[in-house]
């Protein structure tokens, strides 16, 4: 969720493929909302269906050591969006990069887009991604982001374009991640990274820095200050999904918003 920043009337703004936000917490349990789109929209992409209390509570159940990480941060969300091509590309902005300049890079994308409200693009196409000039993007801030995305953006367009992301909703999370890794410049873990928040694949566990240091912390304490390989990328990823099963996507976040806001490594037993 990069295309998203906060007013200064509190509001906050974002965009979601070509569906524009405004929202903000009405002071109770509910949230005030404008959008383009429809109310069940905007219950999809904030995952309104599901009572964030009783999934903490499961979560617990299969794993108490998240207990300290939840009730740090009661009521994360894990968002559902809604636009494949903007999740997929998002992504490719990541790798090697902090937030910093993920998110500049982001709305820069996002701005070869059509035009949809004041200050608001949708995100570009396949097609038109994979026609964007290298240098544009390298005078962008985008460094070897700059081939590898509108490369990608070709892989997938002889694929099919926006019709092929689309079929492999149909594919098995095995399936899927197999063929997102075949795209140039995508690896285990931004498959990963797209399959749970563009495919709502909630088996799905990516592994960074922070989740890495939260892994071998708790459930891996042979491989800390060891690097992700391969093999250990699969079996700590795995060994999260038989504890946690279709609930791992969520559960993961616990651990990454506590590595990510505390700037710390928490006492938390091995299991």
């Amino acid at each position: 969720m990069f295309r998203w920043r906060q007013g200064a009337d509190g509001w906050w703004n974002g965009i979601d493929g070509s569906t524009w936000y405004r929202f903000q917490r009405d002071g109770g349990d509910s949230l005030d909302v404008e959008t383009n789109g429809t109310f069940e929209d905007a219950v999809r992409f904030f995952r309104l269906e599901k009572d964030a209390a009783l999934v903490e509570a499961e979560i617990i159940r299969r794993g108490s050591e998240l207990q300290p990480a939840i009730t740090h941060l009661e009521g994360i969300r894990l968002m559902r969006p809604g636009s494949l091509t903007e999740t997929f590309f998002s992504f490719m902005c990541t790798a090697n990069n902090n937030l910093h300049r993920i998110i500049p890079m982001c709305w820069k994308l996002g701005a070869f887009g059509e035009p949809i409200a004041k200050d608001a693009h949708a995100f570009p196409s396949v097609d038109r991604i994979a026609a964007i000039d290298e240098m544009d993007l390298r005078e962008s801030g985008f460094g070897y982001r700059a081939a590898t995305i509108p490369k990608a953006a070709r892989e997938v367009a002889d694929r099919g374009g926006e019709e092929w992301l689309e079929q492999l909703r149909k594919a098995d999370y095995r399936t899927l991640h197999g063929e997102l890794c075949q795209v140039s410049g995508i690896g285990p873990k931004l498959a990963d990274c797209i399959a749970l928040y563009g495919y709502d694949r909630s088996e799905a566990v990516p592994l960074d820095t922070h989740i890495w240091q939260a892994f071998t912390r708790l459930y891996h304490p042979e491989w800390r200050e060891k690097a992700v390989t391969d093999f250990r990328y699969r079996e700590a990823t795995q060994r999260f999904r038989d504890r946690f099963c279709d609930l791992s996507g969520w559960a993961h976040l616990y651990l990454f918003y506590e590595n990510l806001a505390s700037k710390r490594t928490p006492r938390h037993n091995s299991v």
